[in-house]
């Protein structure tokens, strides 16, 4: 075997001897501004969250971690559907709009998640759905599957690539209750009275 073949087949060793590796655990969620000011412009009354769990039947995998091309993004608490459950409390706290004991509860059942990190090099995406239910006293208010994504250009080095990935999907959780606070309907459901 040449040194060539020699050092192609060391790498080849190394990188499967490496597999892929898992990733510090994300921050809990922040308030976003534009959130706190759509929820106190909306008039919604104050709520509670109530459970927020992944889709029946989806794979466990799904909901308790992403990969980015050799590494492995833990959700949250070991739950990204719970994740997003915190991120709707996060900024209903923010906006003055939270209240533990209110019979207004908004729950979720996260339908979708999705992360290409663009490997090689090209166009990434990441994506979140979830089938978003407000209750009233015990009476579904509103109901209704609201989805974002986002896309953009993939670095050909993992060291930028994957933290932007991982920035990217993250956002859509944010993005996501954003895309809630601001539907008609939800804010028509969430209204005092």
């Amino acid at each position: 075997m040449t040194a060539r073949g020699l050092a192609a087949a060391a790498l080849a060793a190394l990188s499967l001897s490496l597999g892929a590796c898992t990733m510090t655990a994300l921050p809990g969620p922040t308030a976003s501004l534009d959130n706190i000011q759509a929820l106190r412009s909306a008039g919604v009354a104050p709520m509670t969250v109530g459970t927020f769990t992944p889709a029946p039947g989806a794979p466990s995998e799904m909901d308790q971690s992403i990969t980015v091309r050799a590494g492995i993004q833990p959700a949250p608490e070991g739950s990204f559907a719970k994740y997003l459950g915190d991120t709707i409390a996060v900024e209903l706290k923010g906006a003055g709009k939270f209240d533990p004991g209110s019979t207004l509860i908004v729950s979720g059942v996260v339908t979708n998640t999705h992360l290409d990190s663009g490997m090689p090099v090209g166009a990434a995406h990441a994506a979140l759905s979830a089938k978003f239910t407000l209750m009233r006293g015990g009476k579904v208010v509103f109901d209704k599957v609201l989805s974002v994504d986002s896309t953009w250009d993939s670095n050909f080095i993992g060291a930028v690539a994957i933290p932007d990935a991982i920035n990217h999907y993250t956002d859509l959780f944010q993005k996501l209750a954003g895309k809630l606070f601001a539907d008609p309907d939800f804010n028509a459901a969430a209204r005092p009275g």
